[in-house]
């Protein structure tokens, strides 16, 4: 497959931080309804900047630390996908009195309610080295045509490159028929603390590469 999943009428190429700003903006409409956006943003007034603040943090994060920004495109090279993948064997920074400010930007008052997310998915979690879908999202006039499926499948080829797993976790029950025809297997349900949602932490393991076809892409920026 290499560094792009390519068809007729759609392909997956990586995410540049000139995309960032798009790529958040998708991102925040397309889980806007998420029972965990709707947690971690309750002020209705002010979710949908918050929203994409912490997409855009997420988006810098991922791309900082494993280069792992994915976004599809429609025929005519419009963005209407993005998938944000986090490689755990990357060392991330600590939590600088920085980033503590840019949460406290990004999530107001609910900064500790994030802060509690962030803890309680980590303790249910496996402690392995993966690839970790941190989100994924398709824009609602292009959802139904593969785009999903094949963000998913890139990032899938880069930890079978790696030798790794892959781990997400979602809010949305929804999802979980997807995910498991992808070939996730669920490996903890969780109530966050506090009156949040139930969280479904899903893993799967990629078939290996033969080395012949491992590579790893160009750092793009």
């Amino acid at each position: 497959m290499g560094d792009a999943v390519q068809g007729s009428v759609r392909r997956v190429r990586p995410g540049n931080r000139k995309d960032f700003g798009v790529a958040a903006d998708l991102l925040a409409a397309s889980l806007a309804d998420d029972p965990a956006t709707l947690w971690l943003h309750p002020n209705e007034s002010t979710r949908r900047i918050r929203s994409v603040r912490a997409f855009r943090t997420s988006l810098d994060d991922s791309r900082d630390c494993s280069d792992g920004v994915d976004l599809a495109l429609d025929s005519t090279g419009a963005i209407v996908g993005v998938a944000v993948w986090l490689a755990t064997f990357h060392i991330l920074p600590r939590a600088t009195i920085g980033r503590r400010l840019k949460a406290l930007h990004t999530y107001g008052s609910q900064a500790a309610r994030a802060n509690v997310d962030t803890h309680a998915t980590y303790a249910a979690g496996v402690q392995e080295q993966h690839w970790h879908l941190l989100a994924v999202g398709v824009a609602a006039t292009a959802r139904g045509r593969g785009h999903g499926r094949d963000l998913i499948a890139a990032g899938m080829y880069r930890a079978a490159a790696d030798g790794v797993p892959v781990h997400l976790e979602t809010t949305n029950p929804s999802n979980l028929a997807f995910y498991e025809r992808l070939g996730f297997d669920t490996t903890a349900v969780i109530d966050l603390p506090g009156g949040g949602p139930r969280r479904w932490l899903m893993r799967q393991v990629p078939q290996p590469i033969s080395d012949q076809f491992r590579s790893r892409r160009p750092r793009n920026t």
